[in-house]
């Protein structure tokens, strides 16, 4: 993912469509957020103890869950492990983490995973999301053993197709919306004000 415009000046309009449509947030009122969380980035990118300050700022989470859950959105977003994440990736998860219900969270998890935006995960995506689970499990995605394999294909045979090799949008959700195991491994917002 990435900020494709190149801009951090502003939220971008599929950012903002995005969590109007999800949580009923004003247009108002998501500037203003991005605002604040912008004052505090560099350049339009954040650094996780600037992400984990803007959490324990901004946001009525349990703090014990704040550090877990920074930690997998640099995880998932930094994929170049620069140490930042860019300020309107960061800005959906943060929004989608503190306002969404357990699905928008779920649905939120799915398009992290589907890069371009077809409604399926296939081919490289499923390799990098097999990927972004082993960092979530703590391994090495260039040194896979065989029992963090053996998770991974566990957790793919769970979705329709999956072993076809694709995933579709209907049956990640309702797959992981059935499968608590699943859910937490898969998104990291599980448990978050739902």
């Amino acid at each position: 993912m990435g900020n494709k415009s190149g801009s951090y000046e502003e939220l971008l309009d599929e950012t903002k469509e995005l969590l109007m449509k999800r949580t009923g947030m004003s247009q108002y009122d998501l500037e203003l957020w991005y605002k604040a969380i912008l004052d505090r980035s560099k350049k339009g990118k954040l650094s996780k103890e600037q992400m984990l300050a803007i959490y324990t700022e901004m946001s009525d989470l349990d703090p014990m869950r704040i550090s877990e859950i920074v930690d997998s959105i640099e995880k998932i977003f930094d994929e170049d492990h620069s140490g930042s994440v860019d300020i309107n990736e960061f800005m959906r998860g943060f929004i989608l983490t503190t306002k969404g219900d357990l699905e928008t969270k779920v649905e939120y998890t799915f398009r992290v995973y589907d890069k371009n935006g077809d409604n399926k995960i296939s081919g490289d995506e499923i390799k990098k999301m097999a990927n972004a689970i082993l960092r979530m499990l703590g391994s090495d995605e260039k040194k896979i053993d065989g029992p963090s394999q053996a998770i991974v294909q566990q957790f793919l045979g769970q979705f329709t197709g999956g072993e076809n090799g694709v995933i579709y949008k209907q049956d990640f959700i309702q797959t992981v919306l059935q499968n608590r195991e699943l859910l937490a491994v898969l998104s990291p917002f599980y448990g978050t004000a739902d």
